[in-house]
């Protein structure tokens, strides 16, 4: 067991995965949430949010004695590591909501012991450590503290291992004890830590982010004139990718933008912060503005298609925010769906891993589990996001349920390959910039 004693505040899925990796790495950590029942699940090693390896962790680490969850701020008072992992949430227009943020370090404060590490990791706008240091120290003059600020790194469906396998970790500290404690904490992962001022990892965390979406945004320019001229994006991609300048990860797969609010919130952010000091950050709003005109290419190219949606019969299949993980939290599928019904569309919507009852209430809509049979007499299968398990779909069996001549509409380029095949079915196949 180390020295290290941390509270981890906030426990959804940076909070769980935070809470089980530093366990798993040899320090004493306890969990803490208003929520008695989320507490009690964890206890169970039943986390809010399923991610592969994680319930294993949980499970050993609490066996281990390492990792426990509580409903007391009290528990604190024991601690010498504080650490916000709330995932901040934000509202339709992506822009950022710091208030459970703020109550948790209200109810933090009396308990702090002198010489505590405060560390966030919760996506926060740049400049806003600086509040929270400003406030500690004002409503606290009692005691020393150090504050050290780390972007998370972990993706949906993958966290444990973001977690316990990343390429670099960057930490924000301006001052030698914070660095080190950090160093010494994340130690037993063997690898590089990157260090630097507290606002500038405040801002690497928007850069990063702000670079991803610039990305989906321009790869979905170049899909829109792809399409357009007769170019096939797919392969545009693979030629950037292997020029050794851009790399053969770039985010450059055409489709419907990103959601989620995880990068739109960090490009709000920017433009935030260039308004407030009466500057232009024209890329980043370009990036913002192109993916939010996407959220109109499903209906767009239909209406084009079929002229009239009123009164088709369509199937969407794929209702995550993303493949692996379970979570609606700003599904572009579940937008698509409202958009769809407010045209006089029914709809059936199907998902490997959704329950019925997780769904909001769309009107024209039903949840149906099985794929054929949600494309039973269906004009138009939209798919949405692109679980691994839909390229192995029966066309042959789809094409027999579907009407004739139905469009199978393949928003993530998941069935390029199988193109030629859909359209012998007698069905018309669409994809995104091809």
């Amino acid at each position: 067991m180390s020295d290290y004693r941390i509270a981890v505040i906030g426990l959804w899925h940076l909070g769980e995965t935070y809470s089980a990796g530093l366990s798993e790495l040899g320090h004493a950590v306890v969990g803490i949430s208003d929520d008695p029942a989320v507490v009690a699940n964890f206890s169970k090693n039943i986390p809010p949010l399923p991610e592969p390896q994680l319930e294993d962790l949980l499970a050993r680490n609490q066996k281990a004695g390492r990792l426990r969850y509580s409903t007391d701020y009290a528990e604190v008072k024991k601690c010498n590591v504080v650490w916000f992992t709330f995932d901040t949430p934000v509202n339709d227009d992506d822009e950022v909501d710091l208030s459970p943020i703020w109550n948790a370090l209200d109810k933090c404060l009396p308990h702090l012991q002198d010489g505590v590490l405060i560390v966030m990791t919760s996506q926060i706008p740049v400049g806003t450590s600086k509040e929270l240091v400003e406030l500690v120290k004002k409503k606290r003059p009692d005691i020393r503290f150090d504050y050290a600020y780390t972007p998370e790194n972990l993706r949906l469906s993958e966290a444990v291992k973001c977690f316990m396998e990343p390429g670099r970790i960057v930490v924000g500290a301006d001052s030698e004890t914070a660095f080190r404690k950090m160093t010494e904490i994340f130690a037993a992962l063997k690898t590089e830590i990157v260090r630097m001022t507290v606002a500038t990892a405040e801002m690497t965390k928007h850069a990063l982010n702000a670079f991803l979406a610039t990305s989906v945004s321009f790869i979905n320019d170049i899909a829109d004139v792809c399409e357009r001229s007769g170019a096939d994006v797919l392969d545009v991609a693979y030629a950037l990718r292997a020029d050794a300048r851009i790399g053969k990860k770039a985010f450059l797969d055409a489709g419907l933008g990103f959601s989620g609010g995880t990068l739109g919130r960090d490009l709000k952010a920017l433009m935030a912060f260039a308004k407030r000091n009466k500057m232009r950050v024209p890329v980043v709003e370009a990036a913002f503005e192109k993916n939010k005109d996407r959220e109109a290419l499903v209906v767009k190219r239909l209406t084009e298609a079929l002229k009239d949606l009123s009164g088709k019969q369509m199937t969407i299949l794929g209702l995550t925010y993303k493949p692996g993980t379970r979570t609606l939290r700003r599904s572009r599928a579940l937008g698509i769906a409202a958009e769809l019904a407010g045209k006089g569309v029914a709809l059936r919507l199907s998902d490997p891993v959704v329950q019925e009852a997780e769904l909001p209430k769309i009107s024209k809509a039903t949840f149906v589990r099985d794929l054929y049979a949600a494309a039973e007499g269906s004009d138009v299968f939209i798919l949405v996001t692109p679980w691994p398990e839909f390229k192995d779909i029966d066309f042959k069996k789809l094409a027999g349920a579907m009407k004739k001549g139905a469009i199978v509409f393949d928003t993530a380029n998941l069935l390029r390959d199988q193109k030629g095949a859909i359209e012998k079915l007698g069905l018309r196949y669409f994809g995104v910039g091809r």
